[in-house]
């Protein structure tokens, strides 16, 4: 029989040296690809990867219309996203509501945003129709994950709206 894995709580005031907060939005910057989970409308989940931009407090990706994703989000905004791991063991897992960003000036600022981090990174939205929209996730919940040292820790908080972050107790 092998040992199981022990989880700790992460300290409220820091993660590896970090405050939670700064090592959330370092892995969110860090990695340019994120699963998302939707409700399809038979209740089963549908998860899918897709490109995304962190800018201010919300993430932003790109979906086509007739797209089933689409679809489960105007349907029912309750999505949870997990990214990370890619460069170091450390991962969120998010619970958030998405929405299209339907506001014209915001749509120019985030295509801008979005051009210029194509060409600097992996970034590169490629919906299968030219009908397209952008949407705007906003973390509600994120459970904070990290391996870099034994023997892990973890670390589950609410999202307030300016990104203070406070834990959550189980």
């Amino acid at each position: 029989m092998t040992p199981s894995r022990q989880t700790t709580s992460i300290a409220p005031d820091s993660v590896g040296g970090l405050d939670p907060r700064a090592m959330c939005l370092e892995i969110l910057d860090e990695n340019r690809i994120m699963s998302i989970g939707t409700v399809r409308s038979d209740g089963w989940p549908h998860v899918t990867q897709v490109n995304y931009l962190r800018l201010d407090h919300a993430l932003y990706f790109v979906v086509s219309r007739d797209s089933q994703k689409f679809a489960n989000i105007d349907r029912d905004p309750r999505v949870s996203i997990a990214l990370g791991g890619s460069q170091t063991p450390r991962g969120l897992s998010i619970a958030a509501r998405a929405m299209e960003v339907r506001d014209g000036e915001r749509i120019k600022q985030l295509n801008r945003a979005m051009q210029a981090r194509s060409k600097s990174t992996a970034f590169a939205p490629h919906p299968s129709s030219p009908l397209v929209a952008i949407m705007e996730a906003r973390p509600e919940i994120i459970s904070l994950v990290d391996y870099t040292k034994p023997p892990g820790a973890r670390r589950l908080m609410r999202v307030i709206e300016d990104w203070r972050l406070e834990p959550v107790t189980t």
